[in-house]
């Protein structure tokens, strides 16, 4: 690392420097001063000496800290004393003048000092406020260029994904005029669940940035919530075991069905992706003090060390990611359970496998 560096990384060190500094120079000045004076004595007189001694500690106030103007006030006065004031070389005055001339080289470094001191704060008040100001006005372009470009972004996802619907129906309805016989009907079936899936997500991503979404609570049953999120994926989940616990016997519920809907199966889609052949998915609701609790767990091998937060991110993809996805079904989650006061975390089951809790307040009614 440099010395210029490592100074602007300790800004007391170099304040210390400089100071040592004009120490050394205030020293040296009184020196030369002294000298050219006691030559130019016999033609000039003892007070001019002090009229020179006295300019340049006014001279030095303007550039230098309080502490080397003061001691080259003090120096100035002692030399002044010693080697021009009769007698000479001694500290002794006779002279009222020479005595009040003596007091004025303390006096004029007093002032200065002082003043050069609160000039030099008031600039550096001036520069930090001007420097704040200017740091607001950057964050607000910034922020303001932010804001601008995530509604650009929002309109042109949310202008692509509506345009996008129209074209998936008609290939929904040309797939269902071709009938079972087309050995590429199939194909085509999956790839457009897939585009619908994706153009899904995207029109839900902007919902929930948009911040638009606006839970409407109704009174349901558990099973209601869990018919409408798995009703969707009834293809995904054909070649999986769906076991429920725990959802029999729970009292009605204030919550928005459709959401919560929504949002399990965004973790039931994942689910599948990771739980590949025939393993067994779990799905355990419990009510713990006015807190619905939903558990699902797939038996896959899951999730990697340290991507239990990564995962709820936009757009993130874990390494091992099939092809196809857009890494946008968890952050909805997240956003959608949020947006009804609750929340999901990710993790592992202590037997193997992934597991997510979706956690939501809710009012219960006694049917």
């Amino acid at each position: 690392m440099s010395s210029e560096s490592s100074a602007s990384q300790n800004p007391l060190k170099t304040v210390s420097v400089a100071v040592v500094g004009q120490f050394s120079w205030g020293l040296m000045i009184v020196f030369v001063l002294a000298s050219a004076c006691w030559l130019l004595l016999p033609y000039t007189g003892y007070l001019f000496a002090a009229l020179v001694f006295l300019m340049a500690i006014v001279l030095a106030g303007t550039r230098w800290n309080r502490g080397p103007v003061l001691a080259m006030g003090v120096v100035s006065a002692l030399v002044w004393n010693f080697l021009f004031i009769p007698p000479q070389f001694t500290l002794h005055i006779d002279k009222p003048q020479d005595l009040a001339m003596f007091v004025l080289f303390f006096v004029v470094a007093l002032s200065i000092g002082h003043l050069i001191t609160r000039l030099r704060a008031r600039e550096e008040a001036l520069e930090r406020n001007h420097r704040e100001r200017e740091e607001l006005l950057a964050a607000k372009h910034r922020a303001e260029l932010l804001a601008e470009s995530e509604r650009l972004y929002r309109t042109l996802l949310d202008g692509v994904s509506h345009e996008l619907k129209t074209p998936i129906t008609v290939i929904r309805t040309a797939l269902d005029g071709l009938g079972t016989g087309n050995p590429y009907a199939a194909e085509i079936e999956t790839a457009n669940r897939r585009l619908q899936r994706i153009v899904e997500n995207f029109l839900g991503m902007t919902r929930v940035e948009s911040e638009a979404l606006q839970p409407r609570p109704d009174w349901c049953e558990i099973g209601d919530v869990l018919h409408a999120a798995t009703a969707p994926l009834q293809r995904e989940l054909a070649t999986h075991t769906l076991r429920v616990k725990g959802a029999d016997n729970l009292p009605l519920l204030l919550l928005d069905s459709r959401l919560l809907a929504q949002a399990l199966g965004n973790v039931l889609h994942n689910a599948t992706l990771y739980a590949p052949g025939e393993n067994e998915i779990e799905i355990t609701v419990a009510l713990i003090d006015q807190l619905l609790e939903i558990r699902v767990r797939d038996h896959g091998p899951g999730l990697a060390i340290g991507v239990e937060e990564r995962l709820f991110e936009k757009f993130y993809r874990a390494p091992d990611s099939p092809a196809g996805g857009t890494g946008l079904g968890l952050a909805i989650t997240r956003g959608l359970m949020r947006a009804m006061k609750g929340d999901i975390e990710a993790g592992n089951h202590p037997e193997g496998g992934g597991e997510f809790v979706l956690r939501l307040p809710v009012r219960t009614r006694k049917t």
